[in-house]
């Protein structure tokens, strides 16, 4: 694993797991974090026309989309299953490296996604206001039913990242 992705892997995983460490200045850390989410995540296949989808209608950087989506689409995985998101990630290639593929990123940083308070964290840390998500899920969802994903499914995840209340 090269540096700059361990050094993205420990500031997320304090980030996460421990948000009320005052002795750590995120900010400071947010720019090495965001560089090495960057270059550890490659987004391939289907994916790259989902994540300009984000960056083009949302303004947003492709870092952002990919963490974004990443946050949802792993938040979805735990609630749902492994077998369901293997579902959605046949009809559209890239889907699954958008949660972390082989980076290592799955393992540290959205397998900590098992709610919408870690979607909120995920996009916090990328630099965005948890008013972003409800942005994200329509353009994702359309283009999932675009890919051939089924209305069932589809229902399942739009109540999955309906907002809370």
């Amino acid at each position: 694993m090269n540096a700059i992705l361990k050094q993205f892997l420990f500031v997320s995983s304090i980030y996460l797991l421990a948000p009320t460490a005052g002795a750590l200045s995120l900010n400071d850390m947010m720019p090495g974090a965001t560089q090495a989410l960057s270059s550890a995540t490659e987004v391939n296949g289907d994916a790259r026309q989902l994540v300009g989808q984000l960056e083009g209608q949302l303004g947003i950087t492709k870092t952002q989309a990919v963490g974004g989506t990443g946050a949802l689409l792993q938040l979805a995985k735990n609630q749902l299953g492994t077998d369901t998101m293997g579902a959605v990630a046949s009809k559209a290639s890239g889907l699954s490296g958008l949660l972390g593929g082989n980076s290592g990123l799955s393992e540290s940083l959205l397998s900590n996604v098992s709610s919408m308070g870690g979607v909120q964290s995920a996009f916090s840390a990328l630099g965005m206001d948890s008013s972003m998500i409800q942005q994200f899920v329509p353009i994702i969802m359309g283009f999932l039913g675009d890919q051939g994903v089924g209305s069932s499914l589809l229902g399942q995840l739009q109540g999955l990242w309906a907002p809370a209340g």
